[in-house]
């Protein structure tokens, strides 16, 4: 059983003490976010270490970051092999590249 005391509070806490939030203003309290969590913590590991690796590298103080768009998954790859910090993938782009048909839908997962 979790709990949402503990929980609260770190979370208020973290809101006031880390930078990532500075001039963040919100109309809600931890609490409410607590209360509409789900009861089981999904967590999406690769995702969230690839965002805050841009997320620190976007925040990095005179320096600037030099990025492409890829055109499919191997491209992007290449990408990173050549030494990119950043790239764009659009999710129709890739959506087309990962269908039979090669035909570029809305990205709504409705793939042949």
């Amino acid at each position: 059983m979790k709990n949402n005391f503990l929980d609260k509070e770190l979370l208020s806490s973290d809101w006031k003490s880390n930078p990532r939030w500075k001039g963040i203003v919100r109309n809600y309290k931890a609490e409410d976010v607590i209360n509409i969590r789900n009861s089981v913590e999904i967590k999406h590991t690769l995702a969230e270490q690839g965002a805050n690796k841009l997320f620190t590298n976007l925040h990095k103080k005179d320096e600037w970051i030099s990025a492409l768009g890829a055109l499919s998954g191997n491209q992007a790859v290449q990408m990173v092999k050549a030494g990119l910090k950043a790239i764009y993938l659009s999710g129709w782009q890739v959506a087309a590249d990962a269908n039979l048909g090669e035909t570029t839908y809305p990205d709504q997962s409705l793939y042949p």
